[in-house]
Formats: structure tokens, sequence, C-alpha cells
């Protein structure tokens, strides 16, 4: 799906858009081979000048002062994952919404001046892929910063810190509360295809399934094809807290776990720009009162000085201790 928006969101269907995405959707592994084409980024940093002479040139260079010149109107598009609460399509709007959504908006749009074209990915392995092979130029998912990862795509930096939770039958009757309780329980588990649960249970060593989205995670265990699914605890208590029959036990830390907005890797100026502006929101503790329309709280902001190379580079553990266990 495609949804167009410049300083107010308006729903707007793209078969265009729905070609692409099934097209890309064929791609199912994030970290798969390198993208043919990585060209086709947004120019944000493109010519603002409107006349030859001199006088206007001035005016242009004055206003590239100001960040949301710069846009000059132009079109980002930007890929949203069906995952509550960062970014989905509201049923009875039809509209784009979530926590990094309602961030997206404010920066690229309102700060910065872009029109912003929203395309739904129903398959989180194709988000990345999809942003190397430019169908489009951001993804807004609340998407973990991780080594793999940043050797396809740039982030932003910091947003959200996520912790894990299990979607169990009621009662939890298998007791398992982490990772290593798995090991040892003869459950069928199912995690998000690329996510950083599957990744984290192939290094624990615990046997599991994939699936392509969060909805259909729920269905496996609600349906009884699975006994429990692996998702970040606050994407589980947004889809299915209420579920009857079902629960998501307490959540738990693994590794430290950080979302933020992906970029194409030759969209250094964007990036960029959305960091500035996004270190404004923090600061200004706008950014809070943004993303806690959706359940976020003070306890998933990033810690004070993390970055994104940080997650991009260094030891998981390291950090982990660093930045969890002090």
């Amino acid at each position: 799906m495609s949804f167009k928006s410049s300083t107010m969101r308006a729903g707007a269907l793209s078969a265009a858009a729905l070609l692409v995405l099934t097209a890309c959707g064929e791609n199912g592994d994030e970290n798969g081979d390198e993208p043919d084409d990585a060209n086709g980024a947004a120019e944000e940093n493109g010519d603002t000048a409107d006349t030859d002479d001199d006088t206007g040139a001035e005016d242009d260079a004055e206003d590239d002062s100001d960040a949301g010149a710069d846009a000059n109107g132009e079109t980002l598009t930007i890929s949203l994952f069906g995952e509550e609460p960062y970014s989905w399509i509201d049923e009875e709007t039809g509209e784009p919404t979530g926590a990094t959504i309602a961030v997206a908006e404010e920066i690229f749009v309102e700060r910065l001046g872009y029109e912003v074209e929203f395309e739904e990915e129903p398959n989180w392995d194709s988000l990345i892929p999809g942003l190397g092979a430019g169908h489009w130029d951001v993804v807004s998912a609340g998407m973990s910063i991780n080594a793999d990862r940043c050797a396809e795509a740039a982030f932003g930096e910091p947003e959200l810190v996520y912790t894990t939770a299990f979607l169990v039958e009621e009662g939890n009757p298998a007791g398992v509360e982490n990772f290593e309780d798995l090991l040892d329980a003869d459950l069928d588990v199912v995690a998000l295809s690329g996510a950083v649960e599957s990744t984290w249970m192939d290094e624990v060593g615990v046997d599991h399934n994939t699936v392509d989205s969060a909805a259909d995670g729920i269905d496996f265990v609600d349906g009884g094809r699975a006994d429990v699914f692996a998702l970040t605890a606050i994407s589980l208590e947004a889809m299915a807290g209420d579920a009857d029959g079902l629960e998501v036990t307490d959540s738990f830390a693994h590794e430290l776990s950080v979302g933020a907005h992906a970029f194409r890797l030759d969209a250094q100026d964007l990036i960029d720009d959305f960091n500035e502006e996004l270190a404004e929101l923090m600061d200004s503790g706008e950014y809070l009162e943004l993303v806690s329309e959706f359940g976020f709280t003070e306890d998933e902001m990033p810690p004070s000085g993390l970055t994104a190379q940080e997650l991009c580079e260094e030891d998981p553990e390291e950090l982990t201790e660093q930045y969890l266990d002090d």
C-alpha cells in the first residue's frame, strides 16, 4: 500500500507500490545478496534556486541555512511494517500510524519540508533489500541496529530500547521466561524471520521456525501451530495482550536492542539532517511526547551517549554490560 503525506496525512492507494512490494517480497533474506541498484536516493540537498539573478541566488543561500528549505517539496518514500506500536495501517482510517510514523512525519514533513509517501511492506525480511534496491528511501519500523544490518543500510541515531517477551498459552504452562528456558523445553517456537529474536535463538541454540509477519506469529500460537512466539514485549502487549486464552510473559533483556530509522547507504546528507532534528526532539522532550501516545515511556528511551556507530561496530556483549548491567 502507498500513502502520501505533506503537512497533513492523506491516504492514497498506489497500485504501482503494490507491484513494487510484490517484487520485493520475493527477496526473502534481509542479509542476502548485494542489491543491484542503490541509486535513486532522494536528492535532499537539491537545487533550490528559483531564478538566475544574483538576488535570487543570495535568497536561496539564506534559505539553505534552514534545514526545512533543503527538501524543496521533494518526496521521500518511506516503508513501514505492520507491527504495533511502531508502524502499521489503521484499519478504521486506512492511514499509516504508530510511534515511528509520528516521528517520521514530524521530522521529514514538519521540520525538513519533504512530502512523504508511505508504502507498507508485509515481509520483514524485505525491508532492507527494498531499501538497497531503491524501492524506498527510509524504513520506519523500529528496526534494531546491529552489525549485519549496518553492512546493508545506514541508521539514524538510537531512538527506542526494546525488551523481549513470549506469547504463550494462558498460564504459561511450560514456565518459559527467557531463551535459555526454551533449550530444555519440548516446545514449538516461532520468531519473525530476520528479526533479532531469531538471531539470538540461533546463537543460544534454540530450535525454532520463522514467520513473515507479527500477525502470523500471533496466529500460530492462537491456532495451536506453535507454543511460543518471541517478539519485542511492547509489540506483543499491543497486538495480543488482550487475546483470550493467550498470555504475554514478563519482558526480559537478552541483549541491548535499540531501534532507529534506516536509510540507504548513500544518503548521508539526509541522515545528517534527520539526526540534527532528532537530537532537538530528544533534548526538548518532544520525542517522548510523540511516542508516548503509542505506549512508550521514559524506560524505552536510549541510554545517554549511545550512538548508532557503537551499535554497528562494537561487541554486543560489551555494550550490554556497559549500558544495561550498570
